[in-house]
């Protein structure tokens, strides 16, 4: 991934996981571009913790050796602010290598899994992102804790209804 790019997503969304996916390809059957099949999940901190040390693969030579779980550990949980992160013209040309830092194996669920089984989940293993795939393993989207805390399902006269729930920031 440019480096460039990856500044300009952390400066637009506030989003604090990312899947990591093959270059989108394109259908044979509807001729539409699909999103590449999943790779992984990065967390935002581990992105600024990679601009900030300046692990771009154009740089290898002078990182080389001295990527560890202490870069990560020294910054928790005072991860700095992508504004705080000043990168050059010339190195927001340059590629951050996602593989040796982001996690292989995340948890998925298909498109057609149930919100009740996607709760379940959150809960029995502590997730904060969940990763939604299709049949072909392409990333179709992605739920997080906060997603599922909109939604209240209750369970009434043999009845399930599906509530939304208003979340704010705000204390009131």
């Amino acid at each position: 991934q440019k480096v460039g790019e990856v500044m300009e997503i952390l400066k637009s969304t506030t989003h604090n996981g990312f899947p990591v996916i093959d270059s989108p390809t394109e259908t044979s059957i509807t001729g539409n571009q699909a999103s590449g099949k999943i790779r992984g999940l990065i967390l935002r901190s581990e992105l600024i913790i990679m601009l900030k040390h300046r692990i771009f693969s154009e740089l290898y030579h002078e990182w080389e050796g001295k990527l560890n779980i202490g870069l990560f550990r020294f910054a928790y949980p005072r991860y700095p602010h992508i504004s705080q992160i000043e990168v050059s013209p010339a190195e927001r040309a340059y590629t951050l290598d996602l593989r040796a830092v982001m996690n292989p194996t995340p948890p998925t669920v298909l498109h057609s899994t149930p919100l009740p089984q996607m709760f379940q989940l959150f809960r029995a293993i502590g997730l904060r992102h969940l990763i939604v795939t299709n049949d072909d393993s392409e990333v179709v989207g992605m739920v997080t804790r906060k997603d599922l805390a909109r939604y209240r399902v209750v369970h009434e006269g043999g009845r399930l209804e599906r509530t939304t729930l208003h979340i704010t920031e705000q204390v009131e």
